[in-house]
């Protein structure tokens, strides 16, 4: 029998193994920035937009990837009247979450 890609893919031998930010990861993420002075609501808005990230299906896919971090944070910067939370509060979230990939 001969395996091709997408028989590997189902296996796993092909998952992205790109660091991402975990479940718990972002749990810390979250302390951090309440200590920053992010509030409930703020911290509330932001598990939103990172929830089908955080929760995805599949073990492999889930946590927040760099990319994933860049797209919300584009997001949020280009949204701020919908969530309301200040631009300098967003950079400490994009630094805070970014630092968790490494």
């Amino acid at each position: 029998m001969t395996l091709v890609g997408a028989d590997f893919n189902k296996m796993g031998f092909f998952f992205n193994t790109k660091p991402k930010v975990t479940k718990e990861e972002f749990k810390k993420v979250r302390n951090y920035l309440y200590s920053m002075g992010f509030n409930r609501r703020e911290l509330e808005e932001v598990s939103e937009i990172f929830r089908s990230d955080i929760d995805e299906s599949q073990n492999y896919e889930q946590g927040i990837s760099g990319e994933e971090i860049d797209k919300g944070i584009q997001w949020m910067r280009t949204n701020l009247n919908v969530h309301h939370i200040p631009a300098q509060k967003i950079d400490i979230l994009e630094k805070a979450l970014k630092e968790k990939l490494k």
